[in-house]
């Protein structure tokens, strides 16, 4: 790809295109400020990639999860596969539940990617921040961060309830209480329940349960104190439980004739369908996630000097069950429990002068997992009788401390200069077992590990960033950044191998943010270069998965977002990313390929790395002569074609595709009555959002996105908003 000449034809267009004749634009772009960078700022004042949606936005588009989330955003991608929601940001992502992009609710870090549920709820801004952030954020960010900051109390008493149905029996409810308890005291609680009577992806199997059907809770409550005059506390408790068979895993590409020359499967009369948001599963599946948060801010301003303290405690459990080979044998059913327990500890400190702001702190996290893994065998596919293969994982202990500063030194009024440093120490502990037991055995028959194995091992990381700004005009920069990011290693609890090593990047980017026609029009552009060493990638070696070290990767990569109001009736925004990647030397087997041996994929694209992403979003605003509004939206998003395993192979991929949702946001002129009515995916476009595989399946297993999805809700609002 012609990258050169397609940046400038790509900035010309958006940028002429902001100019239309005869159109007056006059109604300024509102100002987002950002804590990102771990200060104040604006999106446009932040030398960094950067993405920011209110709390309105959010609601009139109807953004409500991750999976909606990633159409909004240039670079990001949102998979799910067996209950493990991930995301990539520039073709960085997550294997086997260690994050690359790092997701923190109110400033916690979720150590877990697929915890972050309840956060999805009651927002005042979601914060996406693209490229590694290891000096400010630290481990597990060399895609980049998710920031969700939740709404606080009011000063004025306010409330809503909002009740909404929708396709497929969705049917939900969520209400809002915000304000004061005395004049230092303020809180807001917020609750949603989101009952789904009927799965969107139907299992063929008579008598069997659909997939992704049941409910979700979530309930959070939000204190704000003003404990004197330089001291201020902040508060949060919350809780998310979802349950029902919310974990779709079907085939997308068959590969019966390899999968019956290595199991000896029951081929003859076996049932698979590749048709989209159906299954073939001999089982019913279910599953039960429990997450509570607890959250303790504190803020002292001293003289200029701010130190802040964020103490966070998280409890994970996450069940799921059901078949997984996605036929109508029901070769494997899958069992899964995992336990989370995280502490977290911030501790920072800043100060600014006229020339010079600068942040200093510490994090200490205590992570403990336990996990239990068991894979029953009705069918005597592997072994002369029925029998079940465990893996318990009786321990996973994390205890990670960092220290790092950051600072900016302004040379001259219009020039900044950027440095920051992280040290990262990590110590783990891991104890597991792998055994395989026959039917009426209790004892195992085969202990893989000779026993319970018990792994420790260290590991540090340095990690830097350096910047400098540059003022063109009152209203436009330029800046280039260098900025380092590690990804921990960890042991595959599925083999007896040594740990895998960590992953580390370093990214070159330089980037161009404007703000034009006297602010009705924010535009920001980037380029950027990626090179990775030992780049982690998740296989699948027989019935379990892997995390394995894919030697050297590189990305470059050209962003370009634009938001334009054109007079007080239209809103115009765009995001486009253009991605080159590139694993370097890196010889693996494909376990659909096994008689081909170790194939090299050198030149392979990376997972989860489109050449071309692009949204586009048109917003009609009307009012009425009686003062109610009126704002319909359309929104579409476009992704080329996306590999989800590094062989290169058309069959590991899913081909270009495009999402449109429509919007139509009416609200009242007493501002007390909003509703949405809503269509989501509205030309029912068939898209896979990961991918897995290995020797011992009847093929490609991915999960669908979500088919065309119509509804309405209405919000009754009370009190000052």
């Amino acid at each position: 790809m012609n990258y050169n000449s397609m940046y400038k034809s790509v900035a010309l267009v958006c940028i002429a295109g902001l100019s239309l004749p005869g159109v007056t634009q006059s109604a300024e772009i509102e100002e987002v400020l950002v804590t990102g960078m771990k200060k104040i700022s604006s999106v446009m004042e932040t030398p960094s990639a950067i993405t920011a949606l209110t709390g309105e936005d959010l609601a009139s588009r109807g953004i409500t999860q991750l999976s909606e989330l990633q159409f909004a955003v240039p670079s990001m991608h949102y998979g799910e596969k067996l209950g493990n929601k991930t995301i990539a940001i520039r073709g960085i992502g997550e294997f086997n539940n260690q994050p690359g992009v790092l997701v923190t609710v109110d400033g916690i870090v979720q150590s877990n990617g697929s915890s972050s549920q309840l956060s999805q709820m009651d927002l005042e801004r979601v914060e996406v921040l693209r490229g590694p952030q290891g000096t400010l954020y630290g481990r597990n960010s060399n895609g980049g961060a998710v920031n969700f900051i939740t709404a606080k109390p009011t000063d004025d008493v306010y409330g809503s309830v909002k009740v909404g149905f929708a396709d497929y029996e969705h049917n939900s409810i969520e209400a809002v209480f915000s304000g004061p308890i005395s004049d230092t005291v303020g809180i807001r609680v917020a609750a949603s329940h989101l009952d789904m009577g009927e799965g969107w992806v139907e299992n063929l199997m008579p008598g069997y349960d659909d997939h992704m059907m049941g409910k979700k809770t979530n309930i959070r409550v939000n204190l704000a104190a003003q404990l004197s005059d330089s001291l201020d506390a902040q508060l949060s408790v919350g809780r998310s439980d979802m349950s029902g068979p919310m974990d779709p895993h079907g085939i997308v590409k068959e590969h019966m004739v390899y999968a019956n020359s290595r199991t000896n499967l029951p081929i003859d009369g076996t049932l698979v369908t590749e048709e989209p948001w159906k299954v073939y599963n001999k089982g019913n599946a279910d599953s039960d996630r429990q997450y509570d948060l607890k959250n303790l801010t504190l803020n002292w301003e001293l003289d200029g000097i701010t130190i802040k303290s964020i103490t966070g405690s998280q409890d994970w459990e996450d069940e799921f069950e059901g078949p997984a080979d996605g036929s109508s044998v029901g070769l494997f059913q899958r069992y899964m429990k995992t336990w989370t327990e995280t502490f977290t500890q911030e501790l920072n400190v800043s100060g600014e002068t006229d020339s010079l702001s600068w942040i200093a702190g510490m994090f200490y996290m205590d992570d403990q997992r336990s996990r239990d893994f068991i894979i029953g065998l009705p069918v005597p596919a592997f072994f002369p009788l029925p029998g079940r293969f465990e893996i318990l994982q009786q321990q996973n202990d994390t205890e990670s401390t960092s220290a790092f500063v950051d600072v900016t030194y302004s040379l001259s009024e219009d020039v900044r200069l950027g440095l920051g440093f992280r040290k990262t120490d990590e110590d783990m502990i891991e104890r597991h077992s792998r055994q395989i037991f026959f039917t009426g055995m209790p004892d195992p028959v085969v202990d893989l590990c000779g026993g319970i194995v018990e792994t420790r091992w260290s590991e540090s990381a340095n990690t830097s960033r350096a910047s400098i700004e540059y003022d063109t005009s009152e209203d436009s920069m330029v800046y280039a950044s260098y900025s380092e990011g590690f990804k921990v290693g960890g042991i595959n609890e599925s083999d007896c191998n040594p740990p895998w090593d960590p992953e580390t990047v370093a990214s070159y980017e330089v980037g161009y943010k404007a703000i034009l026609h006297d602010g009705a029009t924010t535009l920001s552009a980037a380029a950027f270069h990626y090179d990775y060493s030992d780049f982690q990638v998740s296989q699948v070696i027989g019935i379990v998965g892997i995390v394995a070290n894919a030697g050297d990767a590189t990305i470059d990569g050209f962003e370009l977002e634009m938001m334009s109001n054109i007079g007080d009736d239209w809103t115009l925004s765009a995001g486009l990313t253009l991605l080159d990647s590139a694993y370097g030397t890196f010889l693996n087997t494909d376990a659909l390929q096994g008689d081909a041996g170790a194939l090299e994929n050198k030149g392979n694209p990376l997972n989860k790395a489109p050449e071309t992403s692009l949204n586009v979003g048109i917003v009609r605003n009307m009012t009425f002569d009686s003062g109610a509004r009126l704002a319909l939206s359309l929104n579409t998003a476009y992704r080329s074609r996306t590999y989800f395993r590094e062989f290169g192979q058309i069959d590991d991929s899913q081909a270009a595709y495009t999402v449109v949702n429509l919007n139509a946001n009416f609200e009242t002129a007493d501002q007390l009555v909003t509703a949405r009515a809503f269509v989501n995916n509205a030309t029912n476009e068939a898209y896979i959002t990961d991918m897995s595989t290995g020797d011992s399946q009847y093929g490609r297993h991915a999960a669908w996105g979500m088919p065309r999805h119509i509804g309405i809700e209405i919000t009754r609002h009370f009190g000052t908003r």
